[in-house]
């Protein structure tokens, strides 16, 4: 078994005996993720997968935000043959991961929680968000679409109406609203989360292992659709992404 190397410096694991804990740790930043972040992501999800001793995957952010989406920086460097042809971008090299996991994957979630932010909670098993959580895709408002199967997530989950808010009204959710509906499973506390977020992976780690995989399997619904939404919404991300106009938006945001 070889061992995790993680080299974006920003990324932080922890183990918890059975409990892998994987830690955004770039809070000068609000943890805003770079390409290196999501390899690093990618590395630690392959870790976790191939390890038989750990049955059970957190996701947290240190600081007081969870994920400000990501890097805007990033997004006017980068290159526009990465994303010829339906080429996967690194931020969907994770969620891909995450859907094909058999082992459980649950987030915990504090203040700002934009873009992939958001959307990489679709495709945890159980999500805990403190009080100070706050929701928001904020694609429309960069003139970029939904990604990582969200456009087919969440109208399912949340109904078409709340789906809108946030995909194309762009409004923010507070985590009340986001617990009544149903986009996280536990509202705490800022003070509990930390806490409450171990406590319930360490839980889930110690259920058995065998059976976990088989409820998971059965439980995931619709996972073939999901991919081939991710592969539709990747090619129009990528149009939207070096259009004039979403390129102004970038330069306007990081102008402020």
């Amino acid at each position: 078994m070889s061992s995790l190397e993680l080299k974006s410096g920003h990324i932080r694991v922890t183990e918890h005996d059975a409990l892998m804990q994987v830690t955004l740790d770039r809070a000068d930043k609000l943890n805003a993720l770079t390409a290196e972040m999501y390899r690093d992501l990618a590395r630690a999800v392959d870790h976790f997968r191939d390890r038989d001793d750990l049955n059970a995957l957190l996701i947290d952010g240190d600081g007081r935000s969870f994920c400000a989406g990501n890097d805007i920086g990033d997004f006017l460097n980068a290159d526009p043959e990465s994303r010829k042809n339906g080429k996967i971008s690194p931020a969907m090299e994770v969620v891909h991961r995450l859907i094909d996991l058999d082992k459980p994957v649950l987030a915990a979630v504090q203040g700002n929680c934009t873009g992939i932010g958001t959307t990489l909670l679709l495709h945890c098993d159980l999500v805990l968000a403190a009080d100070s959580a706050r929701f928001y895709t904020a694609f429309i408002n960069l003139g970029l679409v939904p990604e990582a199967g969200s456009s087919l997530i969440l109208p399912g989950l949340l109904g078409r109406q709340n789906a809108n808010r946030l995909l194309i009204a762009g409004d923010t959710l507070t985590a009340e609203e986001a617990e009544r509906m149903g986009l996280i499973a536990y509202r705490v506390s800022d003070e509990e989360l930390r806490e409450r977020a171990l406590e319930l992976g360490k839980k889930v780690a110690a259920k058995p292992p065998q059976a976990m995989q088989y409820t998971k399997q059965l439980t995931r619904h619709g996972a073939d659709a999901i991919r081939e939404q991710i592969k539709r919404e990747t090619v129009l991300f990528a149009d939207r992404l070096f259009s004039d106009e979403t390129r102004a938006i970038f330069d306007r945001f990081l102008k402020k």
